[in-house]
């Protein structure tokens, strides 16, 4: 199972080696997606591979340690209905979310989208809506 969790880091967990702890604990596959830090706050997305179990530990083993974790249902949408298809996205997006199909339209595939919102401000129409739930 691939999901995607929000990790939101407070001040104090931010000296911390959390992320190698919770690794060496679990048997999941994580990989950083996307991440914002300063000396204040953080947070990251991350993409892990896992049982349903193992994603349930992970999210208990981060909260343990003073990290807000959420798995998240749902990071991006593209809305088809008001995309007009112009491609201003596509040159932006760093991991190839969006694309063009052989019919020219714009797909987005949303298990590569990263959250990084590069895409949302080019859209002419605002058809790009990013979900980020802190």
């Amino acid at each position: 199972m691939s999901v995607k969790m929000l990790l939101k880091y407070s001040a104090e967990a931010l000296d911390k080696p959390i992320l190698a702890e919770v690794i060496r604990q679990t048997s999941a596959g994580i990989n950083i997606l996307h991440a914002e830090l300063n000396a204040t706050k953080g947070e990251m997305l991350i993409g892990v591979e896992g049982s349903p179990e193992e994603i349930e530990r992970l999210i208990d083993l981060f909260k343990g340690r003073g990290v807000d974790a959420r798995r998240l249902e749902r990071t991006v949408e593209l809305d088809e209905g008001s995309c007009m298809d112009c491609g201003a996205c596509l040159s932006l997006c760093p991991t190839g979310a969006l694309h063009i199909t052989e019919d020219y339209s714009v797909k987005l595939n949303e298990n590569k989208c990263i959250m990084c919102e590069v895409c949302v401000p080019a859209c002419p129409v605002k058809a790009i809506k990013v979900f980020k739930p802190f």
